[in-house]
C-alpha cells in the first residue's frame, strides 16, 4: 500500500500551485468539446466529442467542419471542398507536427453517442498504419489548399458511445505518410451495431480485474481459508490475486502450506497469483555492486524454486518513495541520486536473476502518483522490466483530473514505449468519508471500467480484499469486504457486490 501520503500531499500541492506556469513536454492535454452548430444536413451533436487527449501533449481542438475550416492547429491550410453529408460534422483539429508519431495509442477521445468516425488521411501513403487497415475507404475525398497535396482520402468506422483510441499517423505498418490526419464524427440515428474491433480499439480480452491480499500472515486473511478467499474473487469476477511475499533466503515461500492451498484453489479457478517480492535484501547504505549481487541472488533463487507457480513478478513495492526527496517525481532533481543508483542496481539484479533461472518470466516495477522519472531512470540504468506497474488512489485521480491529466494510463503509456501497464494497487482513500462504502464502489468500478477501454492496460488490482482493523486507521477501511465480528464474520461491501453483479 502507498504509505507516504504526506509526501504525496506535498507534491500534489506543489503541482497544483505550479500548474499554470509549469510546462512538461510530455503531459497530455485534454480539450472539452465546444458547442457544435447543427443544420438540416448535419449529424453533429452538441458535445458529441469530448475528452480529447493527445499523448504528445500538444493541444488539439474540437471544432465544426465546413468549407474554409482550418484543419490543423499549427498550420493555416484550409478545406476547399467536402461532401454535403460531412458539412457541420464535429471534428478534431490535429497538430501537423505530430505527423511522425508511431504510437499505437496516440489520440484518445470520448463519444457521447454511437457515431461514424472518419479519418481524413494523407493519400500519398504507400502503406497504412495497422490500426487503420480495417477501416472502410470511401470514394469521397476532402479538398485542401495545400500546394503539396490537394485532397485527403477518407476512411470510416462505426463506434459505440465511449472511448475511441487511434494510433499515430506513422504507427506500425505506415509508409509514405508525410502529413498528420484529422478526425470527424457523425452521430448515428437508431440502433447501431459497431463493426468488429481491430488494432485501433481492440477488445481488451487479456484484461484482468483483481485484488490485493495478505494471505500469508495477516490475521484478517489467515482466519479465512485460502479456498474461501479464491471463491470470493471468483464471485466478483476477478482473475488476479496480488500477494506480498517475503521470500526466504533460499527462495522458498514462508507459510508454504497456506500458499500451496491458495495456489491450488487459484489455479483450479483460473486465477493468476502475482507475487510482490518484498525487498528484504536491499541495503541503501551499501554499494551498487553489492546491491546488484543481493538482488541477483534473491531473484535467481526464488525463480528457481517457484517457476511452476508464477509467470509474473512485481519487483519490490514503492521503492520510488525511498528515493524521492521533493516535488512531484517527474524530474531528476526530485530524487536522491545515490539512492536511485542503489535501487536501480538492486532491481536490475533481481530482474536479471529471475530471468536467468526462468527466461519466460515477465517482470514489472511500480511507481505512483506522477513519479514517472523513477521508472525512466530504471530503464536508462539498463533494467529490462517487461511491464509498467502503477499505484493509483482516489485523491490522485481527483488532483490529476484537475490538472488536465484525465486518464493516467494514457499519460503513462506515452512515456514507456509499448510496455503493458498494470495498476497493481488502486484504492479509495477512506479518510473523512462518511459514506465510504458507496464512494469506494463508485470510484473503483468506474476506474476499472475506464482502464479496460485502454488496450495497453492489462490489469487493475483493487486494494484490498479484507479490511484490516488490526492495523488501525491505516488500513481498516480499504477492503472490499468488512468484518462484522473480527475475525469470524464478514460481509461484502457495496463495491464487492457491484463487481459481483456487473461483469465487464
Amino acid at each position: 500500500m502507498l504509505n507516504s501520503k504526506k509526501l504525496w500531499a506535498i507534491s500534489a500541492l506543489a503541482l497544483s500551485l505550479n500548474a499554470c506556469n509549469k510546462q512538461t513536454e510530455i503531459t497530455p492535454v485534454t480539450t472539452t468539446a465546444n458547442t457544435l452548430s447543427i443544420n438540416a444536413n448535419a449529424s453533429a451533436t452538441v458535445n458529441l466529442i469530448s475528452n480529447v487527449t493527445v499523448a504528445s501533449g500538444v493541444a488539439n481542438q474540437v471544432a465544426t467542419l465546413s468549407k474554409g475550416t482550418v484543419y490543423y492547429t499549427d498550420r493555416t491550410y484550409s478545406i476547399t471542398s467536402l461532401p454535403d453529408s460531412l458539412v457541420n460534422l464535429a471534428m478534431i483539429k490535429t497538430t501537423n507536427a505530430d505527423k511522425w508519431n508511431t504510437m499505437a495509442s496516440y489520440l484518445t477521445f470520448s463519444l457521447s453517442q454511437s457515431s461514424t468516425v472518419y479519418i481524413a488521411f494523407d493519400p500519398r501513403a504507400t502503406g497504412l498504419p495497422t490500426w487503420l487497415k480495417s477501416w472502410q475507404k470511401l470514394n469521397a475525398v476532402i479538398g485542401l489548399n495545400d500546394s503539396k497535396v490537394n485532397h485527403y482520402s477518407l476512411y470510416s468506422k462505426v463506434y459505440a458511445a465511449g472511448t475511441v483510441v487511434l494510433g499515430g499517423a506513422n504507427a506500425s505498418g505506415a509508409a509514405g505518410v508525410v502529413n498528420q490526419y484529422f478526425v470527424l464524427a457523425k452521430a448515428q440515428t437508431g440502433v447501431v451495431t459497431p463493426v468488429p474491433p481491430d488494432d485501433s480499439a481492440p477488445v481488451n480480452t487479456s484484461f484482468m480485474l483483481g485484488v490485493n491480499g495478505h494471505s500469508l500472515g495477516v490475521p484478517a486473511y489467515t482466519s479465512v481459508a485460502p479456498e474461501e478467499q479464491i471463491a470470493l474473487l471468483k464471485k466478483m469476477g476477478m482473475t488476479c490475486y496480488r500477494q506480498n511475499i517475503n521470500f526466504n533466503a533460499d527462495g522458498t515461500i514462508p507459510n508454504s502450506k497456506v500458499f500451496n492451498a491458495l495456489y491450488t484453489a487459484a489455479k483450479a479457478n483460473g486465477i493468476t497469483i502475482l507475487p510482490m517480492i518484498n525487498s528484504t535484501t536491499l541495503n541503501l547504505a551499501g554499494s551498487e555492486k553489492d546491491n546488484y549481487a543481493a538482488g541477483s541472488v534473491l531473484g535467481s533463487k526464488l525463480a528457481a524454486k517457484n517457476a511452476a507457480y508464477f509467470k509474473y513478478y512485481e519487483l519490490a513495492n514503492e521503492l520510488d518513495l525511498k528515493a524521492i526527496k521533493t516535488g512531484n517525481g517527474d524530474k531528476a532533481t526530485d530524487y536522491d541520486a545515490n539512492k536511485l543508483k542503489i535501487i536501480a542496481a538492486y532491481l536490475k539484479g533481481l530482474d536479471d536473476g529471475i530471468k536467468a533461472a526462468q527466461p519466460t518470466a515477465q517482470t514489472m516495477i511500480d511507481a505512483s502518483w506522477l513519479h514517472y522519472y523513477f521508472l525512466q531512470y530504471m530503464e536508462s540504468y539498463g533494467n529490462k522490466f517487461d511491464i509498467v506497474a502503477w499505484h493509483w488512489y482516489s485523491d490522485m485521480e481527483t488532483t490529476a483530473t484537475r490538472i488536465k491529466i484525465p486518464d493516467i494510463s494514457v499519460k503513462v503509456g506515452s512515456l514507456f514505449g509499448n510496455k503493458p501497464i498494470w495498476f497493481t494497487e488502486v484504492g479509495q482513500r477512506p479518510d473523512k468519508v462518511s459514506n465510504i462504502d458507496q464512494v469506494q464502489s463508485d470510484f473503483l468500478f468506474a476506474f476499472a471500467k475506464k482502464m479496460k477501454q485502454n488496450p495497453r492496460v492489462k490489469a487493475v488490482l483493487c486494494y484490498e480484499l479484507f479490511n484490516e482493523p488490526q492495523r488501525g486507521t491505516v488500513e481498516q477501511n480499504y477492503g472490499l469486504i468488512k468484518w462484522t465480528i473480527p475475525y469470524t464474520q464478514y460481509t461484502l461491501k457495496t463495491v464487492a457486490n457491484t463487481f459481483a453483479n456487473n461483469r465487464f
